[in-house]
């Protein structure tokens, strides 16, 4: 091609082509060549792969089948994801999705608080990335006690069904008569029973629904059947449900009176008085319910004898009635009423909260646990006993510190330990420590055994419910065990003699 002579802009354009022209044909000449030595044509670059993970959601607590017992449950665990988390909810129940702010990140850790309802709970956690790819994770525990003991009758809820067995008295079997019954017999109403707690001869059963039903002695007003002017002390052998309650969340029994949790987190009470149990600023009994003066925020209510206590959502614990053996833990017993909650000093981090006739017990987060109240039998677990042996303030409980739940009555005491072992302090002559033997103990130093040679701890308890002088727990296979003093059929077996101690687990068969 001959340039020849025109306008530089003329000469730079037939360069450029002649420069293209020629490289074009020295690729296609290279390419020719490779072909003719058998040489192959370039592969085209491998296509990404596409990201067909879903998030990896790991769920560490609340563990499955798990059973807490505050009205607050911690929820911890992560989630992962390589290509980033762009949707993150978790969900209870039917309620409405709660949406968490994952921001893209690869890993996202779990840590919030949920309310759940009385019973059995499904918790799910709802992960997506930015491929669209989703991923569920779920969890079921249950909130709320299904075994129960009292004075000498007992219960256990199986998949919603209440049954009940041992002395009835006082139509504390809720079956209709007041015929003892030395096995489990099946309370026919309310169905889908969702928490239960017995103490003395009295009832209280929990629907999820947020009622609550009680049934047995009613000398006191205790079952809360009356209303302002109107006495109501007739006994009930039946559930009875409780008038103008709709939003309950947990119940809890004195030996004559009864606390309710509310789901705003207000406590009402009502039933015997005289030293101000009640805590609703006076010692009048009170046969229908009335608010506790001064608590929010509560997520556990127990009561004793003729005292109750709170625990709040912030680790504090409150107590209010009678205090003869420095119950109100604030330094000093004395006789008076106390008819108004008042904060224990010095009493932080709880998580846990039991109490027995005139003790107490409180579970720290960090797995050790404070007693204080009367000492008779050592139930206070500090290596001190006697007639006269009480506390006025909490003080430690020997050998534990990895305590992981903590249950009392009566005058004995149990804590649950992380390896699923449970240990029990206090009163024993009736064999309700489990431990194989009679003997009192003042400081935790042997498990509930299944057996004594070899000893075999009986290990995965979820439930835990002493009574006056004998205990039924229930395992996570859903096995219910019963031990302690059996009269009335209070051990729920017919082989068993009557007025008898059984320092062992006996399995209790329900129809």
């Amino acid at each position: 091609m001959h340039l020849g002579k025109g306008p530089w802009y003329k000469r730079q354009f037939m360069s450029i082509l002649r420069l293209n022209f020629n490289s074009r044909a020295l690729l296609l000449s290279l390419a020719l060549g490779s072909l003719a030595c058998g040489g192959k044509e370039p592969e085209p670059p491998a296509p990404v792969e596409e990201d067909t993970e879903a998030p990896l959601i790991t769920l560490t607590s609340p563990q499955e089948g798990a059973r807490p017992a505050t009205w607050r449950v911690h929820v911890t665990g992560s989630v992962r994801d390589v290509s980033g988390i762009t949707g993150l909810s978790w969900k209870l129940n039917t309620d409405a999705p709660v949406e968490l702010a994952p921001q893209g990140a690869t890993s996202q850790t779990l840590d919030f608080e949920l309310q759940p309802r009385p019973g059995a709970n499904t918790l799910v956690v709802a992960a997506g990335d930015s491929h669209g790819n989703t991923r569920e994770a779920s969890v079921s525990f249950v909130f709320g006690s299904q075994t129960g003991a009292g004075g000498l009758h007992s219960g256990v809820i199986r998949r919603g069904t209440l049954y009940t067995w041992g002395r009835n008295n006082r139509g504390q079997l809720g079956i209709g008569s007041t015929t003892d019954s030395p096995t489990p017999v099946k309370v026919e109403s309310p169905s889908d029973v969702a928490a239960l707690v017995l103490v003395q001869n009295n009832s209280l059963a929990l629907q999820a629904d947020g009622s609550v039903w009680m049934w047995g002695d009613n000398s006191s007003g205790q079952l809360g059947q009356g209303q302002p002017g109107t006495l109501d002390t007739a006994l009930r052998d039946v559930p009875t449900r409780v008038p103008g309650i709709t939003d309950a969340v947990m119940g809890a029994l004195g030996y004559s009176h009864a606390l309710v949790l509310h789901r705003d987190g207000h406590v009402s009470a009502f039933g015997e008085n005289n030293n101000g149990q009640l805590g609703d600023g006076t010692t009048e009994d009170r046969h229908y319910p009335v608010p506790v003066q001064g608590l929010t925020d509560i997520i556990r209510v127990i009561g004793g004898s003729q005292h109750s206590a709170a625990l709040r959502a912030d680790g504090t614990v409150w107590v209010w009635g009678r205090n003869g053996y420095g119950n109100l833990g604030n330094g000093a017993a004395d006789a008076d009423s106390h008819p108004v909650p008042t904060q224990v000093p010095g009493l932080a981090n709880v998580v846990d909260l039991a109490g027995g006739r005139d003790h107490l017990l409180a579970l720290h987060q960090d797995g050790t646990v404070s007693a204080w109240g009367l000492n008779a039998s050592g139930q206070l677990g500090d290596g001190q006993g006697g007639k006269d042996s009480q506390r006025a303030s909490p003080a430690p409980v020997h050998v534990l510190t990895d305590a992981t739940a903590v249950h009392a009555q009566a005058n004995m005491s149990f804590a649950r330990r992380q390896d699923g072992s449970v240990w029990g302090w206090g009163q024993n002559f009736n064999g309700q420590l489990g431990t194989g033997d009679t003997t009192e103990l003042s400081v935790p130093t042997t498990p509930v055994l299944l057996r004594v040679e070899p000893p075999e701890p009986l290990s995965g308890l979820l439930d835990v419910a002493p009574g006056a002088t004998h205990v039924v727990a229930q395992h996570r296979d859903g096995t219910v065990y019963a031990w302690g003093w059996n009269s009335k059929g209070s051990l729920g077996r017919t082989a068993l003699l009557e007025n008898w101690a059984y320092p062992l687990p006996q399995q209790v068969e329900l129809p």
